[in-house]
C-alpha cells in the first residue's frame, strides 16, 4: 500500500490541556488531534479540512518549565496606547524540547502541500516553529500489531493503559468563535525518549530502531501498517 510520509522537526512544542485553568500550564505529552488538524490547515491553507486519514509518531527528548507574562495593550484606532498596559500574573508553562514528528497521510495533495506550506507550521504556540525535513511517497506493509507510544488515540477504541483525557477531535471554524467537535476521552501515550546513538542523517533521526521511549512500549493488537524503512507503526484514522 502507498502512503505519503512527512518528516517534521521543531525545537520546542507545547500542547495545552483543554479547559485546564491554572497558573501552571502543563503540556500534553503527544500531539492531540486538534494540532494535527492545525498543522494540515497551515500546510494547505484550508482550516475546514477534516476528512482525511492520517497516522503519526511524536517524540521529544526533554521538557522544561518556562515563565510567561502576558501584557495587554489598549488600542485606539491604528495606534497603541502604551500608558495603559495591563500585566497579567506570570505563570509557568511546560515546554517539550527537541521534537520529531513522523506524519503519514493517505492523500497525495495534502502531503505535497507540506513541500511549500501556505502558512508557517506550528507545534503548539506561535513561537513553536516547525520545519519540514522530507516529504516522500512510500510503500507500507500490513501488520496485526502497533506501538502506541508517541501518539494519541480514542480511548473507546484502544482500552489500554496510559493517561486519559477528554479532548475534541477538531474545531469547527465556520463561525467567529470556533467550536469543539466530537469531544471524547483520548489515550495519551508519552513520546519522551532518547536516541540510542547520535543520528548522522535524517533517516537515523526518524528511525524508530534508533529511539528508546522512556515509558514502557504500549503494544496493541490492531489492523495496522508498518514502515519498514523507519520501523514505524501506522494506525490510519480520521478526524470525522
Amino acid at each position: 500500500m502507498k502512503l505519503y510520509r512527512v518528516l517534521i522537526t521543531a525545537q520546542t512544542a507545547s500542547f495545552r490541556y483543554p479547559n485546564f485553568i491554572s497558573s501552571n500550564q502543563l503540556s500534553i505529552k503527544a500531539i492531540p488531534y486538534t494540532t494535527i488538524a492545525g498543522v494540515v490547515a497551515s500546510a494547505t491553507g484550508d482550516d475546514k479540512l477534516v476528512d482525511f486519514k492520517f497516522s503519526y509518531i511524536f517524540r521529544y527528548q526533554s521538557s522544561y518549565i518556562d515563565l510567561e507574562t502576558i501584557y495587554k495593550f489598549e488600542k485606539k484606532g491604528n495606534s497603541v496606547n502604551n500608558k495603559n498596559v495591563v500585566q497579567d500574573p506570570t505563570f509557568k508553562r511546560e515546554i517539550l524540547f527537541d521534537c520529531y514528528l513522523t506524519l503519514y497521510l493517505e492523500d497525495k495533495k495534502i502531503a505535497n502541500a507540506f513541500k511549500s506550506p501556505i502558512f508557517q507550521l506550528l507545534l503548539g504556540r506561535s513561537g513553536d516553529l516547525a520545519r519540514v525535513v522530507e516529504v516522500k511517497e512510500i510503500e507500507v506493509i500490513k501488520s496485526d500489531k502497533a506501538i502506541l507510544n508517541g501518539t494519541v488515540v480514542p480511548f473507546n477504541e484502544f482500552k489500554t493503559s496510559g493517561e486519559i483525557y477528554a479532548m475534541p477531535k477538531y474545531f469547527d471554524n465556520s463561525n467567529i468563535v470556533r467550536e469543539p467537535r466530537e469531544v471524547q476521552p483520548f489515550l495519551i501515550n508519552d513520546g519522551l525518549g532518547s536516541f540510542l546513538y547520535e543520528p548522522r542523517d535524517k533517516i537515523e533521526q526518524f528511525d524508530m530502531k534508533n529511539w528508546k521511549f522512556t515509558k514502557f512500549e504500549n503494544e496493541v493488537s490492531v489492523d495496522a501498517y508498518f514502515d519498514e524503512e523507519l520501523h514505524s507503526s501506522i494506525i490510519l484514522r480520521s478526524l470525522c
